[in-house]
């Protein structure tokens, strides 16, 4: 009977693993164990190994590329989705799933910089693995009893809820957000389903908050990874082994950390070459410290485009994005910054702006917090906002908000 050793690694960046031997029908056949991944190598002792990754570092999402190929698919999703993410497509990477209906694909979306970490936590373990799955795919996949129902699995462990809803979406938060999550899925279902969800409980677990039209099944689940090794043996998955992160692109993956080197070298080149020039025209402190000085910027406000006249190119760009009318993404801007200024609790992470939309990865304090946000856009610009996703980080709460 063919065995595979499922290995949980709770936070990527974290040598912390648990790890477990499973059975083809998703039945562990050893205890769990815990401990840094160069253990969970050893424990490997030639079987096939899975890494289930967090939930929260993958968006599940679905994209429809009509014909073509996998291969062809895999290069037009992201920008079919490049409206639905806040982040630029060059620095995420897209696995896909199998084809669906009407040439539509399930997608599972992860930043490059999560993958880099996790391929390099495994090479400096000497782990190799056959697949990299998120945790909210790793979840048993069950039927609805009803034609119109939408059948969801959830894990309640600790102060965390993974939920696989129907096919190959879902989501991971904090118990005490899980509430908000639910009611965003719930209306996402065509009007006419319903929606029934088992949820799996360890002995560790809290409670979940009363959800409203949605029928719950409770059962006892000894640990994750029990839970896991049941669903991968039975129920559709992605692998994020995929595209330049496939086993079988090992030559890219060599050159991949020497890449950024060769950039920067050819970019320390241009700077030398540029201040021989500038010696000449004996400008060549002040002209190089400016020249750096608005590099910077461009390369920051416009990443991956080359600089030519970078006036004439920020001014169309800002155009572009607004739609025409600069007044009014200048105009948003002011708004929303007189409204983040009122609540010195909340840090920016992260800002983008695309299709007339504003993206924001912020922290905050607490959830009342959102809300005032909320009113006081509102009250300001007459602007709509959106909480996209909202966790617990320590003590604050880290969420992704949508402004529009």
């Amino acid at each position: 009977m063919a065995k595979s050793v499922i290995i949980h690694l709770p936070v990527v960046g974290e040598d912390l693993a648990h790890w477990a031997v499973s059975d083809d029908k998703g039945l562990l056949t050893s205890d769990q164990s815990t401990g840094t991944l160069s253990k969970a190598a050893a424990a490997v002792d030639g079987r096939r190994a899975v890494l289930v990754v967090p939930g929260d570092d993958v968006l599940l999402a679905e994209a429809t590329v009509p014909g073509g190929s996998a291969a062809r698919a895999l290069q037009a999703v992201p920008y079919a989705l490049e409206d639905q993410l806040a982040d630029d497509v060059d620095r995420l990477h897209f696995a896909l799933g199998a084809k669906g209906k009407d040439d539509n694909y399930p997608v599972a979306v992860v930043g490059r910089e999560t993958m880099d970490t996790v391929k390099e936590q495994c090479a400096s373990a000497g782990l190799r693995v056959s697949e990299i799955v998120p945790e909210t795919l790793a979840l048993p996949k069950f039927s609805g009893n009803d034609v119109g129902e939408s059948a969801w699995t959830a894990l309640l462990d600790k102060e965390q809820v993974v939920v696989r809803l129907n096919g190959y979406t879902g989501f991971a938060t904090d118990a005490s957000m899980a509430g908000i999550m639910f009611d965003g899925a719930r209306n996402d279902l065509p009007g006419d389903m319903n929606a029934s969800m088992v949820v799996y409980r360890t002995q560790s677990s809290s409670a979940l908050p009363q959800l409203e039209n949605i029928e719950m099944e409770t059962r006892d689940c000894d640990s994750r990874l029990s839970l896991y090794a049941s669903g991968l043996a039975s129920a559709p998955r992605i692998n994020l082994q995929q595209g330049e992160y496939s086993p079988r692109t090992a030559m890219n993956q060599s050159w991949k950390p020497w890449r950024w080197t060769a950039v920067l070298a050819a970019v320390l080149g241009t700077i030398f070459l540029g201040g021989k020039v500038m010696e000449q025209q004996q400008l060549k402190n002040q002209v190089t410290n400016l020249d750096t000085e608005i590099a910077s910027t461009f390369k920051k406000a416009m990443p991956g485009v080359r600089m030519q006249r970078p006036v004439r190119q920020v001014k169309a760009e800002i155009k572009k994005l607004s739609g025409g009318s600069p007044e009014g993404f200048i105009n948003s801007l002011h708004h929303i910054t007189g409204a983040l200024a009122e609540q010195p609790q909340t840090v920016v992470r992260s800002v983008s702006f695309r299709s007339g939309r504003f993206e924001l990865d912020i922290n905050t304090d607490a959830i009342p917090s959102l809300d005032l946000l909320t009113a006081d856009l509102k009250k300001r610009g007459n602007l709509t906002m959106t909480t996209q996703s909202a966790n617990r980080e320590g003590d604050g709460l880290k969420s992704r908000i949508r402004i529009e």
